[in-house]
């Protein structure tokens, strides 16, 4: 996939105004108060300047919108793609209703919907062809790929600043960092740390360098993918399943593969995972693959099938 470059700025103007100073028979001029302007550095390091907090969104993919949507600023979008009406989980999925859909981002966006929506901020994810094009029509372009934890709490804080949310966003990353801690006080009292599979279909798996490999750390797992590829999604052999021997395995079941196809992949009769009946359905990927506030729920879900010894208060 092409990875497309975001819109590099807007250029800002002042206005001066003059008004009649009341009871005193004179004018004067007086500047008129102008926004400041916001200057705000996306994942691929590409600077957006913002003539003020974005009033109209367009969100690209279901993490940005349950980010946008979390922040409280469904009433200021105006579009989001068809995998967001597909895969945004509970409680956002909800909120969905009434939000124009401007179609499918891959393979590329109808630059004529989102144009017509008249967002003056869309959000995006890389790999979605003809984000440029809408520079041609004055649109920037905020794109978040995260490739750690740490990373989506700085996302949602970029989308706080553009959108004048900054509060909201401090919030919502505090409360995330608080019921995250309270997961890993309880995975810490595990002793054993199994080594783990995640199959997101056709043995495409989460390498190192990405919010994925940081999740399975956090629950209290090793991610063999990130020892398999330098690269952040890999697709890998199933002879390098086999060589890893993974402890656990989990299936995204968005995939399309269940444990029985799985567990029939040549040569994995013999991993660890397949022998002591460790392959498993992620009840519910989307909070898992998302980097979004979702991955609260997804830890959850994680460390629920990797140490189902544990008991985990409801989120």
């Amino acid at each position: 996939m092409t990875m497309s470059k975001a819109w590099l700025g807007i250029i800002t103007s002042l206005t001066m105004g003059t008004c009649l100073l009341a009871g005193c028979g004179t004018t004067a001029s007086v500047a008129s108060s102008s926004p400041t302007p916001i200057h705000i550095t996306d994942d691929l390091h590409h600077t957006i300047t913002l003539k003020k907090a974005a009033t109209r969104i367009v969100t690209l993919e279901p993490s940005n919108a349950e980010i946008a949507l979390d922040l409280g600023l469904k009433s200021r979008m105006v579009g989001t793609d068809q995998a967001t009406f597909e895969y945004t989980p509970s409680p956002w999925h909800h909120q969905l209703h009434g939000i124009p859909n401007i179609g499918p981002s891959y393979p590329g966006i109808s630059v004529e919907k989102i144009v017509a929506a008249k967002p003056n901020l869309v959000i995006a994810t890389t790999g979605i062809k003809g984000l440029g094009a809408l520079a041609r029509f004055h649109i920037p372009v905020l794109v978040l790929q995260p490739t750690s934890i740490r990373g989506i709490y700085h996302d949602i804080l970029l989308v706080g600043r553009a959108t004048g949310k900054t509060a909201q966003a401090r919030a919502t990353v505090a409360h995330m960092k608080q019921q995250i801690a309270a997961i890993e006080q309880k995975v810490r009292r595990v002793n054993t740390r199994p080594t783990v599979f995640y199959d997101l279909g056709g043995l495409y798996t989460a390498g190192p360098h990405t919010f994925l490999n940081s999740l399975i750390d956090m629950a209290g797992a090793t991610n063999v993918g990130a020892q398999m590829s330098t690269q952040s999604y890999p697709q890998v052999t199933a002879e390098q399943v086999v060589k890893a021997n993974p402890d656990d395995i989990l299936i995204d079941p968005e995939s399309g593969t269940t444990v029985s196809t799985e567990e029939s992949i040549s040569g994995f009769s013999a991993i660890t995972a397949v022998k002591t009946g460790h392959v498993y359905l992620v009840p519910n990927s989307s909070y898992v693959n998302e980097p979004s506030p979702a991955l609260v729920m997804g830890l959850k879900e994680l460390v629920t099938l990797l140490h189902p010894q544990l008991k985990l208060a409801a989120q």
